[in-house]
């Protein structure tokens, strides 16, 4: 006894058997190229949606860098001071290398307002740098290492001249 939903494959013409469409299919759905265009249209807008998705990184991860900026404490020792220069010097290697960054976003075919976009997400990338640059500044001021009072800057204040001058004179006892 065969079964309906056993087929043949051993026989050389190949199997006759019509199957049955399973339930939920659509011939509509299978010949659909309205939905290839879109994935084409939407591609373009995926680069750009990722390109700003990277521009908001760096404040992101400042949350991490400020948690270790914190737990490190305002003493001027070497682990507060390491990574006082990591949350320093990223964000300036950053801005740097920004076009390096959003190399894999940029496309040719852009449009205007797609290349003014990709613009926008670069300038945002480079203020949450800065952002983040100001943190690690806020804590070099707070261990001491930056000149932000007036006393830091006695040395460049000339003495003036004296206008008397008073000497002692020698008594002699006799």
């Amino acid at each position: 006894m065969q079964r309906p939903w056993a087929i043949d494959l051993t026989s050389p013409e190949g199997p006759e058997v019509v199957m049955p469409k399973p339930p939920g299919y659509s011939e509509r759905d299978a010949h659909d190229t309205e939905v290839e265009v879109r994935k084409k249209v939407d591609y373009s807008a995926l680069k750009i949606k990722k390109a700003k998705e990277l521009a908001w990184q760096p404040g992101k991860s400042f949350m991490m860098t400020g948690l270790m900026l914190w737990m490190s404490g305002n003493g001027v020792h070497i682990f507060s001071i390491m990574i006082t220069f990591y949350a320093i010097y990223n964000p300036i290697k950053a801005g740097f290398t920004v076009n390096q960054a959003f190399a894999r976003f940029d496309d040719p075919k852009y449009t205007s307002n797609e290349k003014t976009q990709l613009f926008t997400a670069k300038l945002t990338y480079i203020a949450m740098n800065i952002l983040a640059m100001g943190g690690g500044l806020y804590k070099m001021s707070m261990m001491g290492l930056l000149p932000n009072t007036p006393s830091d800057w006695m040395f460049f204040i000339q003495v003036p001249p004296a206008l008397q001058t008073s000497s002692g004179g020698l008594a002699m006892s006799g």
